[in-house]
């Protein structure tokens, strides 16, 4: 990715999508932002839907998300062309008096849509589906053209059950291969991504309540509650280390072996053998490990100065 400096955005940015041709700015609003591979802004930010987006995934050409308004207690699935431009959705008012399933109003612009009976809890995604969680109603994975591939119950681990709010699921992680939820108390369920047969089930013994998981290949981070962080790999923890707060982002690099991560103002790399922290003003919510370019919640990028690393 050779980028310049992109411009300030014009909303307050959630998080980042990459995609072939460049990348998805989801804002905490619901605003969408196309950015070119070159780090050009396409177009305006639109709301295809008047509600914060739960979730987001991208899956060949197309964005897959969810929409989420628990005052009004409605939610929405979706998939949207990145090959077309967003469009504007309606206004919110329009949501409060049309609260039957027969007249209920989709997100702009889309190639199909389902009005969901339950909150999305998380979603991901692979080459070649998407899976998700409803909330007391169970897991699903469908292709990208709205077909069920297969579902499965909620999953429980009975050691759990007596620990309050344990089982409630926290994280979900997705490659080509397995689907895998994480729930509070440490406990793991992965599937076949292709069957959803269950292939292992366990608890972990972790130094804390689990809040957030990113995973890439047999790598895991994982952040508790109390925002230290551990790092997994092969069955066992092999570092823990204290962060600010939660993580906005982090991405996994190969070539050196660690995590880079957008944090509570501030922006991490922790390895084995190498932990940097560089402290910010604003909340980071994407950093780009190859090149140190990363971006803030009030919209603003930036490039990482290696003479600020703590």
């Amino acid at each position: 990715m050779a980028w310049g400096i992109p411009e300030q955005l014009g909303f307050t940015p959630k998080h980042i999508l990459r995609h072939n041709g460049g990348y998805v700015v989801v804002g905490v609003d619901g605003d969408l932002q196309k950015i070119s591979s070159d780090g050009k802004l396409i177009g305006e930010p639109v709301r295809p839907f008047p509600t914060p987006i739960r979730d987001a995934v991208i899956v060949d050409d197309w964005l897959i998300a969810t929409w989420l308004d628990q005052e009004l207690l409605l939610a929405r699935m979706a998939a949207l062309d990145l090959q077309k431009d967003f469009t504007e959705g309606v206004n919110r008012g329009e949501l409060r008096v049309r609260r039957t399933i027969d007249k209920s109003l989709h997100p702009s612009g889309n190639e199909w849509s389902h009005v969901l009976d339950a909150e999305p809890i998380s979603l991901q995604s692979n080459h070649n589906s998407f899976s998700f969680v409803l909330w007391r109603k169970g897991i699903y994975n469908l292709s990208v053209n709205s077909i069920e591939n297969w579902r499965a119950p909620e999953p429980s681990w009975p050691k759990l059950a007596k620990i309050p709010r344990a089982m409630e699921t926290v994280a979900t992680t997705c490659d080509d291969e397995t689907f895998q939820i994480w729930s509070k108390g440490g406990g793991i369920i992965t599937y076949e991504i292709n069957s959803g047969k269950v292939i292992d089930q366990r608890i972990l013994e972790l130094d804390g309540y689990v809040n957030q998981v990113y995973k890439t290949g047999s790598h895991h981070l994982i952040l508790y509650n109390n925002s230290h962080v551990a790092l997994y790999e092969d069955d066992k923890v092999v570092l823990n280390a204290k962060l600010s707060g939660p993580i906005s982002y982090a991405e996994w690099s190969e070539s050196e072996q660690g995590w880079h991560i957008a944090g509570w103002r501030e922006l991490l790399f922790l390895s084995t053998t190498k932990q940097n922290r560089i402290p910010l003003q604003e909340i980071a919510v994407f950093i780009d490990g190859e090149t140190g370019l990363y971006l803030c919640n009030d919209g603003q990028w930036d490039i990482i100065d290696t003479q600020e690393e703590e």
